[in-house]
This record gives structure tokens, C-alpha cells and sequence, in this order.
């Protein structure tokens, strides 16, 4: 299964270009081809990520032509009843402005060691319980193969714990045999590191970070991430869109001491970054930190933040993320989708490491396979009409 659906370019110009599939039209970054009108590409998050083949292009575009059209149909059907409660009227508007797409990117979660003490998570460094581990630079490459080749991931996120073990000479080197040998959209979560690790990270092809503010409210940010300033987060996120990446980020729902006003307040601030994507989630406490007794927050007010962050910032793509999953209720990525949440990410870190990248307690999916996974993820998303396009800027 390929997570993305071959465009052919109908216009090509400087770095920008128009491709259309199966009579979509999108505008494209292109940084890193020469273009000829007619031919065929992927692209995802906006840019073009590769260049294919007419006959493999025109034999993926055949496999896909029939159940794209069905998968419309399903849901427009969906979005056609009645529109009473918020979770309806907000997917009503994910389907007026995003159609039947939905981003379907990978996570490779490469080292869990961090140097900080954030009061919320599993792998925080006084957190003496927890197996470390690093994968070691060919384990990363080799994972990006496996996902890309095999499982046909077209976006991947590369994540780890906030540390510096992992040299910019050593980043370049596994960033630029990706772009040579597996190319895709190549997402960092890493953390706050230096800009300049950044911008060279950012001439070797990397074109998306993944960095949550967490709380907007300075006092709850520096409560829980001891030593750290909101406005070096903030500002750390400004100048990496001014780059030219695409930002991933949004907060955690549940902290002690937040309240509806500051979800709220997080989400505007989310909007104003100029995100590509909203990335919240609910805070779930793991039992080896300090707040190992707080409580989670209700299903309800997560989703009634999905829904409203969809009704009121129309055009954001948001994600539904596994914590949603782990909060324990029943079809809760169903939920969180109908909800109005139009992303995906599929953890694909080698099976000897995933249990321990443990952020939180008894996180979805880290017992089971990921080609166990997928097909189970790939059902759900055709029984509500969702399709794996992420196109267009």
C-alpha cells in the first residue's frame, strides 16, 4: 500500500509547480528537481518528494482510480447526515475544505535518552527505570528503507528525546543517504537544538519539525519543563519557519493547573505559528513521574478540542494522535477523525526498541506489528472514505 497517489505535473516553474490527480489540481513545492511538464511525482506536505516512472505512475493511478471515487462517495454520504451535534458540524467542515484527505505519515522514534526533566514524561532523565537506547545510524537508514520500500511510506518522522549524542555530522549523513537512496518527506522531532544543526539540516532536504509548545500559559510551561522558557520554545519555532519548514505543533490537554481558557489560548497560538499541522494530545501520566497521580483528561474535552479547532481554523490540518488511542474508550480514532482530525501517524520503529520509548504508559500499538497495524488503520480509514493524498500546499 502506498501512502500517497502519483500527480502529473502540468506546470513547472522556478521551484513551483501544478500537478493534478484524478482532476485535483494542487500547487507544489519543488527544491530539489528538474521538471518537465507531463511527467509524474510524489508529493507530500506540499513538496515534491520524488519523481516516478510513467508506467509505475500510470499502474498506481489504475490501482487507485476506483477506490478513490468510492472513498469520496463514503465520505460525502458520511458528511450528508445531519450535522447536529459539533463533532458533525466540524467534519462537515474538514470535508468542505480538505475533501476525502487524510496524511498518512510514518515515526521512527530513534533514541529515547533526553537531557530534560519535563514533569509529564516517561523518558525524562531522572527517570532511572526506563531502558536507554540509541539506534545506531545504519539501524536509522535501514528502518527508512524497510518503511518507505516495504510498507510504502512517503512521510516520515524521525524522533527522539531531547540530547545532543547524535552529532550534525552524523544527522547530514543519515538525512542525505535517505534523500539519495529512499526519498521522502523527512520530518525532525528532536527537540531544541542549535538553529545552525537546523539550517544545514534543512540544505541536506530535511523540510518538516515536529516541536510541540505544550502549554501556552508560560507559568504551566516552565512549572513543567524545569530550566526551560516558553518564549525560547517560541521563538525556536518562529526561525525554524522562517527557514522554510513545515511546522508540526500544539500542546498537551490535561495538565494540572490548565484551564478551558488556556485550551483555548493554545490554539490560537498554534494558528499564529502558521503551522502545517495541528499536534495535540491528551496528557497521559506515566507512574515513574512526578505527576504520576494526576488524572487524565475526559475523552470529551479532547474531542471537543478537536472539533473546535477544526470549526474555527478551517484549513489546518490536525492530527489524531495515539494518546487520543490510549485514553482506553473504544473507536477513539474513529471518533477523533469524525471529529474533524484529518492525519495519521503510524509508529514504525523497529520492534526491539518501541516498548521503550515510553513517553507514556500503555501506548496503542507498540505489542502489535506494524504489518499487523496498518491493515487494521487502512480499514478503518476506507469505512469512513478517507484517502492518503497530502498534496498540495
Amino acid at each position: 500500500m502506498c501512502y500517497a497517489i502519483p500527480g502529473k505535473v502540468l506546470e513547472a516553474q522556478g521551484n513551483t509547480a501544478i500537478i493534478e490527480y484524478f482532476g485535483e489540481k494542487k500547487k507544489v513545492r519543488n527544491d530539489f528537481f528538474a521538471l518537465s511538464v507531463g511527467e509524474y511525482v510524489y508529493a507530500q506536505g506540499g513538496f515534491i518528494i520524488q519523481k516516478i516512472s510513467l508506467s509505475e505512475a500510470l499502474s498506481i493511478l489504475e490501482t487507485w482510480k476506483e477506490l478513490f471515487f468510492r472513498l469520496q462517495e463514503v465520505d460525502r454520504e458520511l458528511v450528508q447526515k445531519e450535522t447536529k451535534t459539533l463533532y458533525q458540524k466540524a467534519n462537515s467542515v474538514r470535508h468542505k475544505y480538505h475533501g476525502n484527505s487524510c496524511c498518512v505519515h510514518g515515526i521512527i522514534e530513534f533514541s529515547n535518552y533526553c537531557q530534560c526533566d519535563c514533569l509529564y514524561c516517561g523518558i525524562r532523565k531522572s527517570n532511572t527505570s526506563v531502558f536507554r537506547y540509541r539506534m545506531a545510524p545504519e539501524e536509522i537508514t535501514r528502518s527508512v528503507e524497510y518503511a518507505v520500500k516495504t510498507l510504502g511510506f512517503k512521510a516520515l518522522v524521525l524522533q527522539s528525546g531531547e540530547a545532543s549524542w547524535y552529532t550534525l555530522e552524523q544527522l547530514l549523513a543519515i538525512v542525505k543517504e535517505i534523500q539519495e537512496k529512499f526519498p521522502c518527506l523527512i520530518i525532525l522531532s528532536i527537540g531544541e537544538r542549535e538553529i545552525q544543526v537546523y539550517e544545514k539540516l534543512y540544505q541536506a532536504g530535511c523540510r518538516g519539525v515536529l516541536l510541540r509548545f505544550e502549554s501556552s500559559n508560560s507559568s504551566i510551561y516552565e512549572k513543567m519543563r524545569p530550566g526551560h522558557k516558553l518564549a525560547e520554545r517560541m521563538d525556536l519555532i518562529k526561525k525554524l519557519k522562517n527557514i522554510g519548514y513545515l511546522i508540526m505543533s500544539g500542546f498537551l490537554i490535561g495538565l494540572p493547573g490548565q484551564t478551558e481558557q488556556d485550551i483555548v489560548e493554545d490554539l490560537k497560538v498554534t494558528d499564529s505559528l502558521g503551522v502545517e499541522m495541528f499536534s495535540f494530545g491528551p496528557f497521559i501520566p506515566h507512574p515513574n513521574t512526578p505527576l504520576a497521580k494526576a488524572p487524565k483528561p475526559r475523552m470529551d474535552v479532547v474531542l471537543n478540542t478537536i472539533a473546535q479547532a477544526r470549526i474555527k481554523y478551517p484549513e489546518a490540518k490536525i492530527l489524531a494522535t495515539t494518546a487520543l488511542e490510549s485514553l482506553g474508550e473504544k473507536n477513539a480514532l474513529r471518533l477523533g477523525l469524525m471529529a474533524g482530525a484529518n492525519s495519521l501517524m503510524v509508529n514504525v520503529t523497529p520492534e526491539k526498541y518501541r516498548q521503550f520509548y515510553e513517553i507514556y504508559p500503555q501506548r496503542i500499538g507498540v505489542n502489535e506489528k506494524t504489518e499487523e497495524r496498518i491493515p487494521s488503520l487502512l480499514k478503518l480509514l476506507h469505512s469512513l472514505g478517507r484517502a492518503p493524498t497530502d498534496l498540495g500546499l
